[in-house]
């Protein structure tokens, strides 16, 4: 098992990705040769040798990178050496198994999309979020890889939900939820309306539990919640900006952050949740938030390292096929 790491990716690249993969190496669990780094071969051998490693992983050498600012397909096309496009490249040509990258995520997206393809069967991809409620870790997808999803995308999005959930989260049959603006089978859009008949007939290895509001999200209604990106993106940064607000608001009142507001914290904040997967393409690929730190970098591997072990691939392609038949005979 081989994971390229973007080391260029990030508002805080190249030092705090390699900090980051220093720690893996020290203390995290992870040899040199499990991992690729692509970025800029002499300065990442400096700031790893600083850091205290004495086995620096192989350097696939490049200074380019797609800017947060940029234009993804654009920027892919006028820079084929950008460290997403030669992560992507690595996976695509089985020196890597996965990848991961805090940098620009729809460049992230496109790239992996382009240069890896979909699982079979599937349609489209989507960016997987892992997040704590009430019942445990729970996952909402998609969080802003396709924003108009047709019904057969959101149908897929529960396959692929439960496949993570199952594998990721320990939830032996995941209760899968359609994110909607009531409880009822008739609310929404033409689009939910038709999801929802999709989700219901394809339920193998998952049970629909329906429509659900966004106020159930934290309150233990499901196990994998299906969205259209726009609406998840808007509920992840939602989540994340009303943390940040909470920790803020208590540290100017001097009042002690309770373990529960912690744990929303935790919820939003990609440094402990270890980066959101790209879930659908022939690989596994790790988007990290563009704000992280070192600390993000180690449970983004050791989230790349598991999905590899538990198949998760497999096995969506595996519940994709069982999903259509059944659907079929429905």
């Amino acid at each position: 098992m081989r994971i390229a790491v973007d080391v260029l990716g990030g508002d805080h690249a190249p030092r705090a990705i390699l900090e980051g993969v220093a720690a893996a190496l020290r203390d995290g669990g992870f040899r040199a040769e499990e991992l690729l780094l692509v970025g800029p071969e002499e300065a990442s051998r400096a700031v790893l040798r600083e850091a205290g490693v004495d086995e620096v992983p192989p350097i696939l050498h490049t200074d380019e990178f797609v800017g947060s600012d940029e234009k993804p397909v654009v920027a892919l096309r006028q820079k084929p050496r950008a460290s997403i496009a030669l992560c992507v490249g690595a996976v695509r040509g089985g020196e890597a198994d996965g990848l991961v990258s805090f940098g620009n995520t729809g460049a992230t997206v496109a790239a992996s999309t382009m240069g890896l393809g979909l699982l079979e069967g599937l349609r489209r991809p989507a960016i997987a979020v892992s997040m704590e409620g009430a019942a445990g870790r729970f996952v909402l997808l998609d969080a802003g890889a396709n924003p108009t999803p047709k019904p057969l995308h959101l149908a897929q999005y529960a396959v692929m939900g439960a496949a993570h959930a199952r594998d990721l989260l320990a939830h032996a049959r995941p209760r899968v939820g359609l994110l909607n603006i009531g409880g009822e089978a008739n609310k929404g859009g033409q689009a939910l309306k038709e999801a929802y008949g999709m989700i219901e007939a394809a339920a193998e290895g998952y049970e629909f539990v329906g429509n659900v509001e966004g106020n159930e999200i934290f309150a233990g209604r499901a196990d994998v919640f299906v969205c259209d990106g726009f609406v998840g993106n808007v509920v992840l940064k939602v989540v994340e900006g009303f943390a940040e607000y909470l920790v803020a608001t208590a540290a100017e009142d001097g009042s002690e952050v309770s373990g529960a507001l912690r744990r929303l914290l935790g919820a939003a904040d990609f440094s402990e949740v270890g980066a959101a997967v790209l879930l659908g393409v022939r690989g596994v690929v790790l988007i990290g938030h563009g704000r992280s730190q070192a600390n993000a970098v180690p449970p983004a591997l050791r989230t790349v390292r598991a999905h590899l072990e538990a198949g998760v691939n497999r096995h969506i392609v595996r519940d994709l096929a069982l999903g259509a038949e059944a659907g079929e005979g429905a």
